[in-house]
């Protein structure tokens, strides 16, 4: 019985090494012909190693220095290797307009361009944004109160990390939703955001060796990733109900005497018809308001304050 284990084990080993060789070799021999063919001058890029490509010269951490340091040595566009799949680096402002601006290409349909005129008129404009000074200058001093209670009077210690994501999600979280939750405590759509967030900077085998997503089910992120996204998808459904009754509203209040929040704006789009062929649906205003503007908004600002 001990024999027949051992041969199992062997068994699975060799297919691992197996796998692992064969995408080894498939990868040395593609990044060995890819230019090959190509017209216009070829991009530079840092010497890889097969299989892992250019990992090694990221590190373990601060990846932004290691990068700098690579486009201080091949300029502002160079290329890398992450696993088998390749990454385009931009490191300097004219190439970033260069690439991103003129280069890029992106299908301008009906769809593109009600969302990008939601986003920039009805969302971002200076008088929306300056519609929540009193909500901002509200949790501002409540900050300012947190952090005096935690000081102990001017002796104790305070993790102002901790202090400044909870002014940042509370900002947001009151300009995206207000204060109707749909029975929803705070804290749960907070530890929601911040799990979504946590997934969203996981990084997975699959994303460096597709060929290898089975990693992924394995590693349990697949079934983490789904239970993340109908958790994520719960809290909005019910924070939609709450918000629906007064979505056809246009005025400045919703009723309660509380000024109408970004969702409120978005359910009032949705409810007035189409724009050309394209109207916006509860996906659309999931997308906008969580991944768009909650969960990017969160992480980049509160990291710029601190």
């Amino acid at each position: 019985m001990a024999a027949v284990q051992l041969d199992s084990g062997l068994l699975i080993g060799f297919l691992f090494l197996a796998t692992c060789l064969v995408v080894a070799v498939r990868s040395y021999l593609r990044s060995g012909g890819a230019d090959g063919g190509r017209g216009g001058a070829a991009i530079t890029s840092p010497p890889a190693l097969p299989v892992i490509g250019n990992l090694h010269q990221l590190g373990r951490g601060r990846h932004h220095r290691a990068l700098r340091e690579l486009a201080r040595r091949h300029g502002p566009l160079f290329q890398l290797r992450l696993g088998s799949v390749r990454a385009l680096v931009v490191s300097s402002a004219p190439m970033a307009e260069a690439v991103l601006r003129h280069q890029d290409h992106v299908p301008y349909g009906e769809r593109w361009r009600l969302l990008r005129r939601v986003a920039v008129v009805r969302l971002l404009s200076a008088r929306r944004v300056d519609s929540f000074r009193a909500l901002r200058e509200e949790e501002v001093a409540s900050f300012v109160n947190r952090i005096r209670a935690a000081s102990g009077g001017g002796g104790g210690v305070v993790n102002l990390t901790e202090l400044i994501v909870g002014l940042t999600h509370a900002v947001v979280s009151r300009a995206a939703f207000g204060k109707k939750l749909g029975g929803v405590e705070p804290a749960k759509v907070r530890e929601t955001v911040g799990e979504l967030a946590d997934l969203l900077g996981t990084i997975a085998v699959s994303d460096m060796f597709p060929r290898l997503r089975w990693v992924d089910w394995a590693t349990g992120l697949d079934a983490r990733t789904k239970r993340t996204a109908a958790k994520l998808d719960e809290v909005l459904e019910m924070v939609l109900r709450d918000h629906e009754p007064s979505r056809g509203d246009d005025d400045d209040d919703d009723g309660d005497g509380e000024a109408r929040d970004l969702m409120d704006d978005l359910l009032s789009m949705a409810n007035g018809g189409d724009d050309h062929g394209y109207k916006l649906d509860r996906i659309d205003v999931k997308g906008l308001l969580i991944l768009d503007m909650f969960a990017a908004g969160t992480d980049t600002v509160y990291k710029s304050i601190e």
